[in-house]
């Protein structure tokens, strides 16, 4: 009763968050299925890595069980990688490439070596635990083997890390701290219990684990209320807290106005207007590189707000855009306005690229006719 006890106390305050992520996940299945149901995974998984490690407790200091106490410990290795492979099946944009089902072999191969613990002639190298007859205590005494879940723990959390920072591409690079932060917690979680855990009674990996849960989670709540969901680009909102924060360093302002939206949408219906302002979005995103920040304004309106760039990779940014929109069948008005004498402000900026853009539009319905545009999206 009393290790139940503590188990309550030690978890309580991860038990309650974690009641009510899951709760909300559920009541948000409809609007975010693929983040609702991995948070689900998540987090059970977690809990369970936490209740295992009780009854590993309870069975090698109350039942003085060395079946019972290796079965739990065993659990405890085995879902450890697992928990952190649902978080990378979260962050993955796609999920059914084909060479995807290899991703899940370290998972096969861990279980596969923890099963060596049931094996009299191999436990010794895995886990085992030996019950002293003098005191009728168990002690943990484990082989090199044990070591393989925390180190296929540790090459997924390196792949996470990997996967969540190269789909920045329009994110600030601050957006990722939350995530390593998360993620050094984990390896220091890792490193203690491998190399400062000769009795086998320390336990952090599985409570780091299920904290490292919920902080991701509330991150990626926190990240999609600054994102635009139909482009993927910062939303108006982020554009006006940043244009305060970035002030002093941004060094030019690029901005988007697509062409013939209305003319799609009045007569190809709404989704085929949506598809062309993902196709647009796309292309900002895959030009602007490094300190560029892409927002979507509303519309068909974009921004690009270029952070201690200088004018020749603004202009090459512009450049690769229209290559790459050029691909498609849509047409976009661009403008831009770069701080040359260090003096202009960023209303400044914003105000001389709408003057330029807007002269881009001119141009183009000038020189364009009505049916040819029809023809162009036909």
């Amino acid at each position: 009763m009393e290790y139940f006890k503590l188990f309550i106390i030690e978890n309580f305050v991860l038990m309650c968050i974690s009641l009510v992520m899951i709760v909300n996940a559920l009541q948000r299945y409809r609007e975010h299925p693929k983040l609702s149901k991995y948070t689900v995974l998540i987090i059970s998984a977690a809990l369970f890595l936490a209740v295992a490690g009780l009854f590993q407790n309870l069975a090698q200091y109350v039942w003085v069980s060395i079946p019972l106490t290796t079965i739990f410990s065993v659990l405890g290795y085995v879902f450890r990688p697992v928990c952190l492979y649902f978080f990378i099946l979260l962050s993955l944009k796609r999920t059914d490439g084909k060479l995807f089902f290899l991703t899940w072999i370290p998972l096969v191969i861990n279980m596969l070596i923890y099963v060596f613990a049931f094996i009299p002639a191999t436990k010794e190298f895995v886990v085992v635990y030996i019950l002293d007859t003098v005191d009728n205590s168990i002690y943990f005494g484990g082989g090199p083997l044990r070591f393989a879940s925390h180190i296929i723990s540790l090459g997924y959390l390196l792949w996470l890390i990997y996967c969540s920072t190269s789909q920045l591409k329009a994110k600030h690079f601050n957006h990722a701290i939350v995530l390593i932060v998360c993620a050094l917690f984990v390896i220091m979680a890792v490193v203690i219990e491998t190399f400062f855990n000769d009795a086998g009674d320390i336990h952090l990996l599985n409570t780091t684990i299920g904290v490292s849960a919920i902080t991701y989670y509330l991150y990626l709540h926190i990240e999609k209320s600054q994102v635009d969901m139909l482009s993927g680009l910062f939303n108006r909102e982020s554009f006006f807290s940043d244009i305060v924060k970035m002030e002093k360093s941004v060094t030019g302002v690029i901005q988007f106005d697509m062409n013939g939206l209305k003319f799609i949408n009045d007569n190809y219906g709404h989704l085929e207007g949506d598809k062309a302002l993902m196709t647009i979005s796309d292309c900002i995103l895959k030009s602007a590189k490094g300190n560029m920040y892409a927002y979507r304004l509303g519309g068909d309106e974009f921004i690009v707000l270029a952070n201690k760039k200088t004018e020749e990779e603004i202009v090459n940014a512009i450049e690769k855009f229209k290559a790459n929109l050029s691909k498609t069948n849509y047409h976009c008005s661009v403008g831009y306005a770069f701080k040359k004498e260090g003096t202009e402000t960023i209303s400044e900026l914003i105000k001389e690229s709408e003057k330029m853009m807007y002269k881009d539009k001119e141009e183009f319905y000038k020189n364009s006719k009505f049916e040819r545009r029809k023809a162009l999206h036909s």
